[in-house]
């Protein structure tokens, strides 16, 4: 009951702090310019992108030698805040009051004060507390970052189900574990249905009349600052560890100082992208049938909530009674992947497909469109940006995702997460500076990925 109350407290801690910073940036965020909302949110999102095994490897080096479990935790609370907040504020910003209410508030003799607090929060507060619900169930089932950052001091449910299972092979103590872990995640679910959480879309193009937040713009500051001296130093390190930059990179060929990788940082990269595509397949179809339905379906949430370690851990005692040309394949990997990605895609569809005109699909359907008709003639293309950063989400998901890959993959078939992890816990400056390549190579693509996503949504707009 310690480890559930710790990670209880860890993830509660880590929604309510995200919330309370990221509401005043994203009204900030909201009244400021589109092109100045559009490249800042870009930079925000940018954290809650990367898998949270690897911002707990940029912030690693920034952690003192000595500490104990309390800052531990607040390493844990704090790396998970620096993840979040930009997300939240995009919520935010994107769920914006119409101006036309503002200006009828305002014509009433309504303050600012009073606009904020009576007007915009209590229809901005079901998004919200949907979107505190996501930020506290990838809270709770962190098992990279509070491996990283924990370093052995701060306990979980999800680190003492692995180390039940792995390293002393308690299979029972692990399930009994993996259930209270779900237990946690009922919880969560059952608090956010009974005060009204609703998915709503992560950007909107509404008019809006906000006045902005000098607050907001200060915590943006200080946040942007935070970001770019992290990432920063993560470039820094890869080139000023081990032989330096261009050995650092030439080295991810390799396995490693002393060969302690069983296949090269390249080779696990391309077992990553595998294990993507496959992943996509099953989790954005899924996804995008079950945002079309009426009611939201908490069900389908669900999964997110489950650590991928108990996901691991299941299909590692399943594997045995299933097929196989299954149980011995690397499919495994990338099938449990999907049930957890699924869930972030459906928080972005859902608003979006909820949001097309029942006219246009009724008429849509009048004039024979079916099935893949309506997807690609229909509903596609005026929901392509949320489709894209749906899958933007599942790619950089799937490529981070360590939990169920530490019970699954191994030997041939280890991914990128795996062997990066396996480089930092390994002493030698060559380790370390392949890491911090890798590192970099990752946090590049996700810029990449968060740029594509912002030139879209500018082609939408000279498009309409």
């Amino acid at each position: 009951m310690e480890l559930f109350a710790t990670t209880a407290l860890i993830a509660l801690l880590s929604a309510v702090v995200a919330t309370i910073l990221g509401y005043p940036i994203g009204n900030w965020l909201a009244g400021t310019g589109r092109k100045t909302r559009q490249l800042v949110s870009a930079f925000l999102l940018v954290p809650f992108l990367l898998p949270a095994f690897l911002i707990g490897i940029t912030l690693l080096p920034l952690q003192p030698n000595a500490f104990n479990s309390i800052t531990g935790i607040l390493w844990i609370i704090g790396a998970h805040v620096f993840m979040n907040v930009g997300f939240m504020a995009r919520v935010v910003s994107a769920n914006q009051i119409p101006a036309d209410q503002m200006e009828a508030a305002s014509l009433d003799g309504a303050s600012g004060l009073i606009k904020r607090f009576a007007i915009e929060l209590p229809q901005q507060l079901a998004g919200m507390l949907s979107a505190g619900l996501l930020v506290a169930l990838y809270s709770a089932t962190s098992y990279g970052l509070v491996l990283t950052l924990g370093a052995g001091r701060v306990d979980t449910l999800e680190t003492e189900i692995a180390t039940a299972a792995l390293r002393d092979l308690d299979l029972s103590l692990a399930l009994a574990l993996a259930l209270l872990q779900t237990a946690l995640t009922l919880c969560f679910f059952y608090l956010a249905r009974s005060i009204g959480a609703e998915p709503t879309p992560l950007f909107g193009e509404k008019e809006t009349a906000s006045t902005g937040s000098k607050l907001g713009g200060v915590l943006a500051a200080l946040l942007l600052a935070a970001i770019v001296i992290v990432f920063a130093g993560v470039f820094v390190r890869a080139i000023t560890y081990g032989p330096g930059l261009v050995e650092n990179f030439a080295n991810l060929a390799g396995r490693g100082g002393r060969q302690i990788l069983n296949i090269s940082v390249a080779e696990a990269a391309l077992n990553s992208l595998r294990n993507l595509l496959v992943a996509a397949l099953i989790a954005l179809p899924v996804a995008w049938l079950a945002a079309g339905r009426k009611k939201t379906s908490y069900l389908v949430l669900l999964p997110i909530g489950i650590s991928p370690v108990v996901y691991g851990l299941v299909f590692l005692v399943l594997s045995g009674y299933l097929p196989s040309a299954l149980s011995g394949t690397w499919l495994l990997v990338p099938i449990v992947q999907s049930l957890f990605l699924i869930p972030l895609s459906y928080q972005v569809l859902r608003p979006a497909r909820q949001s097309v005109s029942t006219e246009i699909k009724d008429a849509a359907l009048l004039d024979g469109a079916f099935g893949w008709k309506m997807f690609t003639q229909v509903e596609g293309p005026l929901v392509r940006k949320p489709l894209s950063v749906a899958a933007a989400f599942v790619a950089l998901g799937s490529l981070g995702e360590f939990g169920a890959a530490s019970f699954l993959a191994y030997g041939s078939q280890a991914t990128l997460p795996l062997v990066m992890f396996r480089l930092i816990s390994r002493p030698g400056p060559e380790n370390l500076g392949m890491a911090m390549a890798a590192a970099s190579l990752f946090i590049a693509v996700a810029l990449a990925v968060v740029w594509i996503i912002s030139l879209e949504a500018r082609t939408q707009r000279q498009e309409r």
